[in-house]
């Protein structure tokens, strides 16, 4: 399965990884992403393992642009056909031709939430901040009334990466968990940290 993704300076195809089609969720080849309008010769490909291959609901978006290329948000899911699955985020640009992810290793749960944010005054790239729940597995073997289920509400670990110019890679500026809980899915229909904790983001970045 794939799709293509024209802009003003290049064409990308998008291709699902394969998936057990017993189990029907589990990949096992990673997604793909492609330069041009043929050909697999420049394509890139989330890292995976034996353990967690991101080959599910590929999904690439365009953010920006850096040197004259196209920067592009690439993410791919992996699913252990349980009730969580990850997701690998890659922003790739184009470097002699091929594609280059800049960030970190950044993978988040069906429990998280990200956004890119415009703030100028740190960068001239989007700025990618990230929310994923923290699992208190010491209170999920208390009470039923008292434990932290999967989705009940939880605290959060939030992390911001902005562009480096002089590295030419995004690299992790704040790093901290929340004091509250916040709603986990059972209560919510999305989850919904990084707005309530922007002026700690924002302060912890200056």
């Amino acid at each position: 399965m794939g799709g293509c993704i024209a802009s003003c300076c290049a064409q990308t195809r998008v291709f699902e990884g394969k998936y057990d089609t017993e189990m029907g969720c589990m990949p096992t080849t990673p997604a793909r992403i492609c330069l041009g309008t043929a050909g697999t010769t420049h394509c890139y490909a989330p890292p995976s393992d034996k353990d967690y291959i991101f080959g599910l609901e590929p999904k690439a978006t365009s953010v920006g642009q850096l040197d004259g290329h196209e920067l592009t948000l690439f993410t791919a899911v992996f699913s252990g056909c349980g009730s969580g699955t990850l997701t690998h985020f890659s922003l790739l640009t184009v470097r002699d031709g091929e594609f280059i992810n800049l960030l970190p290793k950044v993978e988040l749960t069906n429990q998280s939430e990200y956004k890119l944010w415009s703030l100028p005054q740190f960068s001239s790239l989007p700025v990618l901040v990230t929310a994923d729940f923290i699992w208190d597995f010491e209170a999920m073997q208390k009470s039923y009334y008292t434990r932290e289920t999967h989705f009940a509400p939880h605290r959060y670990r939030v992390d911001a990466y902005v562009y480096d110019a002089k590295s030419g890679q995004y690299i992790q500026k704040v790093h901290y968990e929340t004091t509250k809980k916040y709603p986990g899915l059972d209560d919510a229909d999305e989850i919904q940290v990084l707005d309530t904790e922007r002026p700690t983001i924002l302060a912890r970045m200056r």
